[in-house]
């Protein structure tokens, strides 16, 4: 299905033709993500070709809605993840480069251009779909193939910026003072502080009703929450916890992975995609988000062996620098520091797992929100996967009650 692009839309993607060496061109588009599949934006498949050439790109486009605009720091987001490929990506790539690491992140897609003109913020990607980048299926719990490709992914993500914060603190202070705090961090305390609650309060009565008959599951959720309260509103502003630069959109849609046979086991590249929460915390956010969202019973069950094999590519990267791991992020203190998060990312499943779970056609559309509407409630939505949600939730919950995250 064709689409039509806005006149700023139109001129980033001519400017970009023009500079690949695109005179006369044609531009094709065509609509590019299910309802579900993106929730902060429009995603539009955009081809520019001639008679020689072909540019295959993916326009990623802001919502316009001014309610959902009001509802969440829509803009931040984007001028947050273009500041990462304009400015963090190269500064990574340089360093890494200019102490000869040999396996260097870069496990970013392409941004060949973008707008930062209000209403009109846009980013245009490389198409890695063309370029035999796949999805995960979101309904299904990944792999162990899957699961290591993605923690080594991040380590070298959250190792490279360690090393610089150990090695040139003024370069990383440089680049990250803007997005230290997340997107919502230049809200009022307060107001900030209610919307917390909320978001907390909802998503634990929604739990608790899935375990409601197990009073013991129900208890430990009423301690757990008052942990999440506390990670959402001190612990984040520690500077124990402010580690790295993270990636904080940690779900299966976010990666895409390339595979050398058509089986789809084992993946041979990974790109991380989605930059728009990315700030400064602990490398415990990220992996605890993506590990529990991600991982069968029996993964979670050989949990720590995942923790020793991040943490060993963690430390391979930063020796990479010349860093000693044992000074600069010993086992001991990310054991810590994911003994804290893995509370939050239980929080976090409450939600990301109804958009995994559910149908295109039963994901909120956050473009149809309507004034008075709180946009958290969209996540109260039903959906025809709900036994399959309840009981991956029910074994997260005893997970996370068994290994005693609560008390560490």
């Amino acid at each position: 299905m064709s689409v039509e692009l806005s006149e700023v839309e139109y001129n980033l993607i001519s400017k970009i033709a023009r500079e690949n060496g695109f005179n006369n061109f044609e531009v094709i588009t065509n609509k590019g993500a299910l309802k579900g599949d993106n929730f902060s934006g429009i995603l539009t498949v955009v081809t520019v070709k001639n008679d020689k050439n072909t540019l295959e790109l993916i326009l990623k486009s802001a919502l316009q809605s001014e309610v959902f605009r009001k509802a969440a720091p829509l803009r931040e987001a984007y001028l947050r993840e273009i500041y990462l490929y304009e400015n963090i990506f190269n500064a990574f790539k340089k360093y890494q480069e200019s102490h000869n690491v040999p396996d260097i992140f870069d496990n970013h897609a392409k941004m060949y251009g973008s707008s930062v003109g209000e209403l009109n913020e846009c980013l245009a990607m490389e198409n890695l779909k063309t370029t035999g980048y796949q999805l995960w299926n979101k309904q299904n719990p990944m792999n162990t193939e899957h699961i290591t490709t993605i923690l080594k992914g991040y380590a070298k993500f959250h190792g490279t910026a360690i090393a610089m914060k150990h090695k040139d603190p003024e370069l990383y202070e440089t680049l990250t003072k803007e997005i230290s705090s997340d997107i919502w961090g230049d809200q009022d305390f307060e107001a900030k502080k209610i919307k917390i609650e909320m978001y907390i309060k909802m998503g634990m009565e929604a739990a608790i009703k899935i375990v409601e008959n197990e009073p013991a599951l129900v208890e430990f959720l009423k301690i757990a929450e008052k942990k999440i309260y506390e990670l959402f509103l001190m612990k984040f502003q520690d500077p124990e916890y402010k580690v790295t630069l993270i990636h904080g959109d940690c779900w299966c849609n976010n990666f895409m992975f390339k595979y050398k046979s058509e089986d789809n086991t084992t993946p041979t590249s990974l790109r991380i995609i989605d930059w728009q929460l990315a700030h400064v915390n602990s490398p415990a956010y990220d992996y605890c988000y993506f590990f529990l969202a991600h991982s069968t019973k029996e993964v979670l069950e050989d949990y720590k062996s995942y923790l020793k094999l991040y943490h060993d590519a963690l430390s391979q990267h930063l020796k990479s620098f010349d860093c000693d791991p044992d000074e600069v992020f010993p086992y001991s203190r990310f054991e810590n520091h994911i003994n804290r998060y893995m509370v939050l990312g239980l929080f976090m499943c409450f939600s990301i797992l109804k958009i995994m779970l559910c149908d295109s056609g039963e994901a909120p559309d956050f473009g149809e929100l309507k004034e008075g509407e709180d946009m958290m409630e969209s996540f109260q939505f039903k959906f025809q996967n709900y036994d399959v949600y309840k009981q991956r939730i029910r074994e997260l919950i005893v997970f996370v009650k068994e290994q005693d995250f609560i008390s560490k």
